[in-house]
């Protein structure tokens, strides 16, 4: 009797599963997903090309890369396919008239032209776009350069290197960095442990900049490992790689206005201490003693600086000209700027002088471009003028700058375009949206697809 109700038992759990694995089928039968596709409009809104690409990049030297079905072509602005490559991999933007082409099998890369015609082999391990003619390759983890014919111009030998800016590019040797130009020669002998830049940090091989012709570069200490070095001094460099200013400061920032920002505090690894900080003029000169808790970088010839938990703004001089009052403090734009008011804790703008000329009634500013500048008011953001009229009333969730007459602007998670008097131009249904390049946009929208049994 026991057996018989064991194999009842076993008999309606077999049913039970036969009836769920039946249901997940039927079920899967009519299975909805989404899926995101990309196409480009005009500026009335009229698809030029309707959304079908899995990716479409910016346009470049009137080409854009996309993707279908994980295969690469490239388009020109009437939607044609004009490149089709002959072979699994993937692609980057033109640039001189060539593009990087990289082998799915291996990984290689190399180069092909306009025709989609292989021009140089796939024989680096990263390449980078061309630029001035030169481009950056990596072969068994040394870099290079190379000119559009294939040839080297600077063999691969150094551990790290950047893309070329205004003829000069870093390089690291045996952990240790200097300059070359274009022709491999040293600028500055790879004898530093770091040189930095906030602008070196945005990808590999991106380039090291000059700002108002110095560099920082540091000796000794250690990196952090949320960014930073500690224990190290910091100079300056030129651009014929002589150090300029000498290696004394813990922390050094770039140049602004001919002014930096600078700290003889250490910086603190696991957390920020109570770092002091000062300006140096380009010559290495005080301007200021060490007084400021945070300090900002010059922007029209006043920078704002925290004393005591109050902001202000200093002259080129070091001179405090607005006394610390506010809450918090942004650089100047367009001769205004952003502050948050420490009675209400709400942004306004100041003029050079410290006087209010737009009262502090928004939760969020922005710095003002093209004589208008973005708010914020109950999580809805709006465009105002100088005097702080509304140019758009605070009605979307985010609102871009202005590219051609028209910004983009999102609602409810939709994307959509205004002009310049606030109107919708074009209606906010998309996904996803990017501003106007001669006259086109990238815009993507989601598809329900229905997973069919086969």
């Amino acid at each position: 009797m026991l057996i018989l109700k064991e194999i009842r038992f076993i008999l309606y759990l077999s049913l039970v599963i036969v009836f769920l694995l039946m249901t997940q089928i039927a079920m899967s039968e009519n299975l909805e997903s989404e899926v995101e596709k990309f196409g480009l409009i005009d500026k009335t809104g009229k698809y030029v090309v309707e959304p079908q690409f899995d990716l479409i990049s910016d346009f470049s030297e009137g080409l854009a890369l996309v993707r279908l079905d994980n295969k690469v072509k490239y388009i020109d602005r009437t939607g044609k396919v004009v490149i089709e490559l002959l072979f699994e991999g993937g692609s980057s933007n033109f640039s001189e008239g060539l593009a990087v082409a990289t082998l799915e099998s291996n990984n290689k890369s190399g180069y092909i032209d306009k025709t989609g015609k292989l021009v140089i082999p796939h024989e680096f391990d990263y390449a980078t776009r061309f630029s001035q003619g030169i481009a950056m390759v990596m072969v068994d983890n040394k870099y290079g350069y190379i000119n559009k014919q294939g040839s080297y111009v600077i063999p691969p030998h150094f551990d790290y290197a950047t893309k070329f800016l205004e003829g000069i590019a870093v390089v690291e040797v045996k952990q240790k960095y200097g300059l070359i130009d274009k022709t491999g020669n040293y600028i500055a002998a790879p004898n530093f442990d770091y040189i930095y830049n906030s602008d070196n940090h945005g990808g590999i091989g991106d380039p090291a900049e000059f700002k108002d012709g110095l560099m920082r570069v540091g000796m000794g200490g250690q990196r952090c490992y949320m960014g930073g070095v500690t224990g190290g001094k910091w100079g300056y460099i030129n651009k014929m790689g002589k150090v300029v200013i000498p290696f004394k400061f813990a922390i050094t920032e770039e140049f602004y206005n001919g002014r930096a920002r600078v700290s003889m505090s250490a910086l603190d690894c696991e957390a920020r201490n109570a770092i002091k900080w000062g300006y140096i003029n380009s010559s290495g000169e005080y301007i200021t003693g060490f007084q400021f808790d945070r300090a900002n970088n010059f922007s029209e010839g006043l920078a704002a600086v925290e004393i005591g938990g109050k902001w202000g703004y200093i002259d080129l001089s070091g001179k405090l000209v607005i006394p610390p009052q506010f809450k918090s403090g942004r650089e100047f734009s367009e001769g205004l700027a952003a502050i948050k008011s420490s009675e209400n804790g709400l942004y306004g703008y100041i003029d050079k002088t410290g006087k209010f000329v737009i009262s502090p009634q928004f939760s969020g500013a922005e710095n003002f471009s093209d004589g208008s500048a973005g708010v914020e008011v109950n999580d809805k953001r709006g465009l105002i003028d100088k005097t702080g009229k509304y140019l758009i009333e605070p009605k979307f969730d985010a609102i871009s700058e202005f590219s051609e007459g028209l910004a983009l602007v999102d609602l409810n998670k939709k994307s959509g375009y205004i002009d310049k008097t606030g109107k919708i131009v074009i209606e906010i249904k998309f996904d996803r949206a990017g501003l106007f390049d001669r006259g086109i946009a990238i815009v993507g929208v989601k598809q329900k697809i229905v997973n069919k049994r086969s």
